[in-house]
């Protein structure tokens, strides 16, 4: 009898000792998870703090892609804002040429699912790999791939979207899926504090009419650059432009027509000078532009393009095609007679000003400077 009752009590104890265990493998699974939550949660926290402590849209990306990179591994990367038209495509590894093409394939594709993209063709694409280690062997053998792609949302307002691949073998995890949402959203925010600064920027440094700097702006540059051409003796040279007969085609057309002519110059000139040259609307229908690094012979060059470009077609209104031309005028320093930035506008205000004296549509520089027949000849010798 005592035998009977022992191995039932032996059987119990075997029957608890076997829930015991389930449940301290069920206990031991929850700790571990609960500590990779933590320390998934931790490397949230600290793409947060990196991409929150920027208002740089690249610095953003590539950071939010390189720590995104520990939380939730990943072959290729692409983000694309749509207001700004770029497409980042980022990579951890080096990839192959192959790849680099397949990939922006499926990352247009990826526009086309998220927004009414008929215009994807005009996004600027960067692909950037963020080390040198080459691939062992191609990411995207086919375009099989395992994907999870979220649009970046801001209540009704889409801003962009997220585009995770990874090799067809390796699905993601319902885990991952979760983790990547969360950093979508802290992305998400940060691209549009960083877009809104950028707004602000172009607020108080942008034209509205013509989108060329505005005159405070110009002035601040202008400023920067003629204390190193003093202090180093680095060229600088300034073109003041000048619209011929601006009145008259606001009287005959309209300040409507007016404002075309002013945006389609500003487009025309804009699209022949280097980015470091600083275009800016210094008022009404003057223009300003400042040539850093450069000596007043090809700064004649470049004006002599500016005002072929301005001549060369005329600039449609409706259905008028209104004829336009411009005077310019040069002045550039170092200059021992120009010792402030006022000295230098005055110089090349008054060049301006003679060439509409003598005729407009034509370049002027100042009185050292012979010009004849729109051709530079070299410093004027007495």
């Amino acid at each position: 009898m005592e035998k009977k009752v022992n191995q039932e009590l032996y059987k119990k104890l075997k029957k608890v000792n076997s829930v015991l265990r389930v449940e301290k493998n069920k206990l031991l699974e929850e700790r571990t998870a609960l500590k990779k939550w933590g320390n998934d949660l931790s490397r949230l926290n600290e793409l947060s703090k990196a991409i929150v402590g920027t208002l740089d849209t690249d610095k953003i990306v590539i950071t939010a892609f390189t720590k995104m990179q520990e939380i939730v591994p990943h072959d290729v990367s692409s983000v694309v804002l749509f207001k700004q038209k770029k497409l980042w495509i980022l990579s951890p590894m080096k990839l192959y040429d192959d790849d680099t093409e397949d990939i922006k394939k499926l990352a247009l594709n990826t526009i086309k699912k998220v927004v009414d993209a008929e215009d994807e063709n005009n996004y600027k694409i960067e692909v950037k790999c963020l080390n040198d280690v080459e691939t062992e062997t191609s990411v995207f053998n086919s375009l099989i791939s395992n994907r999870l792609i979220f649009p970046m949302e801001i209540g009704d307002m889409r801003i962009g979207a997220l585009h995770l691949i990874r090799k067809p073998d390796e699905p993601f995890s319902e885990h991952e899926h979760k983790l990547a949402a969360m950093i979508v959203s802290t992305l998400t925010l940060a691209l549009r504090n960083s877009e809104i600064h950028r707004e602000v920027q172009e607020l108080a440094t942008i034209d509205s009419l013509t989108g060329l700097f505005n005159n405070r702006y110009f002035h601040e540059i202008l400023t920067r650059e003629f204390k190193s051409t003093m202090r180093y003796q680095n060229p600088v040279s300034l073109i003041m432009i000048d619209v011929d007969n601006f009145k008259q085609i606001n009287d005959q057309y309209g300040h409507q027509a007016g404002d075309t002519v002013l945006r389609e110059i500003s487009n025309r000139l804009t699209r022949s000078l280097r980015e470091i040259d600083v275009p800016a609307r210094y008022g009404g229908d003057e223009i300003a532009i400042i040539l850093p690094e450069t000596l007043i012979e090809p700064a004649f060059f470049v004006a002599k393009r500016i005002k072929t470009l301005i001549e060369a077609q005329p600039i449609k209104f409706k259905e008028i095609n209104i004829n336009v031309t411009a005077s310019l005028g040069i002045a550039s320093c170092p200059d021992p007679k120009m010792r402030s930035v006022e000295d230098m506008i005055a110089v090349a205000d008054k060049a301006m000003y003679d060439a509409k004296k003598y005729g407009r549509n034509r370049i002027e520089v100042n009185k050292d400077i012979f010009i004849q027949d729109n051709a530079y000849l070299g410093p004027l010798v007495f």
